[in-house]
């Protein structure tokens, strides 16, 4: 009997233990949230970018934790793509668009970049996908591209 009592007396806590877990787990996505949103408005890119992860750690289903990672991580692209880091650049647009696969500007951006390294499948394929989503008309540079990869694959010009 008192070892029946012994184990009454833990079972209790234990859900309560889960309970506070749970909610402290959970009230940790928001202010997260609204770290990495007042980082982003202030131009911190980096801090911003360590504060959505962080959201998303605890929340990784969220579409609007999601969109806003596209946002915040675009943005960082673009300020390295700026500074001429390429592959940083492009490892952030491609972050972008992985949180959220629709986010036009990242597309976009990453066919301004593949348009750059004269990849022009790439640049066409992301350029292409990036006026889709934003409802606009292919980018110039998408038109630039489409000429280069004809004169390549008729042998005008070498790749």
């Amino acid at each position: 009997m008192p070892e029946t009592a012994n184990r009454n007396m833990k079972n209790p806590l234990s859900p309560l233990i889960v309970f506070v877990l749970a909610a402290m787990a959970a009230s940790c996505a928001p202010v997260a949230q609204d770290q990495a949103q007042s980082a982003f408005a202030q131009g911190h890119y980096d801090e911003a970018a360590n504060d959505i992860t962080a959201a998303l750690a605890h929340d990784p289903d969220n579409p609007v934790l999601m969109h806003l990672a596209a946002k915040i991580f675009t943005q960082r692209g673009v300020k390295e793509f700026q500074g001429g880091q390429m592959i940083a650049a492009g490892e952030d647009f491609q972050r972008a668009i992985n949180y959220d696969p629709t986010y036009a500007m990242a597309y976009d951006y990453m066919g301004m970049l593949s348009f750059q390294q004269h990849n022009w499948q790439d640049a066409i394929k992301y350029g292409s996908a990036g006026a889709g989503y934003a409802g606009k008309p292919e980018p110039a540079y998408v038109k630039s591209a489409r000429r280069n990869l004809r004169l390549i694959q008729s042998g005008k010009v070498a790749p």
